[in-house]
């Protein structure tokens, strides 16, 4: 089961000097990157973090080291009490940052390691497509729009996608849950990919809405 933090701390707000000084740590694509591990994985060692983003074991430490003196990752107990190796998750489920809760400069070195982030995790994706099952090669995909709206029309366009990310959030959400590994979860998958396969794999969702510059 992927390791959960309470409701209260589920998400970090950049709204104070502690906050602002995670979202400053987190501009970095390694760091960034170790963190969404430790978010979507779960408890994970620093070898397992190494080998799963090829970054070195040292560099692994030392930027866990980093995100933890900001609050945004902890150590963890051992799963099987093995205190030979070190075990670590992430404090928060995800980051929200608003316009004006740090610094522009903070922010926008913040957006820009996200960016890129964003671009590198795509590129993965294309890397291992050749050996990805047909089913999933068919469900994947990435297309982009040009819209002409108003600022309140945008607004709007936004809500509503962000209401169908809340409605598959949820789903995935009661797959995390002990609680919930049931049959309906089991129906679900069978009406959702039409094969009953129930071939549960993390899918990553990158929304992003901005101003249009040619």
């Amino acid at each position: 089961m992927t390791q959960r933090t309470s409701a209260a701390e589920e998400t970090v707000h950049t709204q104070d000097a502690a906050s602002r000084a995670a979202l400053k740590c987190m501009a970095h694509p390694a760091r960034m990157r170790l963190l969404g591990a430790l978010r979507v994985g779960g408890v994970q060692t620093v070898g397992e973090l190494s080998a799963a983003t090829g970054e070195a074991p040292g560099a692994v430490s030392y930027h866990l080291a980093q995100l933890a003196k900001v609050g945004l990752v902890e150590k963890a107990q051992s799963p099987d009490g093995d205190k030979r190796k070190s075990h670590w998750h992430a404090c928060h489920h995800e980051t929200n940052v608003r316009p004006d809760s740090a610094d522009a400069d903070v922010i926008d070195a913040f957006s820009r390691t996200a960016a890129l982030s964003y671009q590198m995790a795509y590129e993965r994706f294309l890397d291992v497509l050749p050996t990805l099952p047909p089913e999933w090669v068919d469900t994947c995909g990435v297309n982009d729009h040009v819209l002409r709206l108003t600022p309140a029309e945008t607004r709007a366009m936004v809500a509503e996608l962000n209401e169908v990310m809340r409605k598959w959030g949820q789903i995935s959400e009661e797959r995390n849950s002990e609680t919930n590994v049931s049959a309906a979860v089991a129906a679900t998958c069978a009406d959702g990919d039409g094969n009953g396969s129930g071939d549960v794999q993390p899918v990553a969702v990158v929304q992003q809405v901005f101003r249009w510059v040619p």
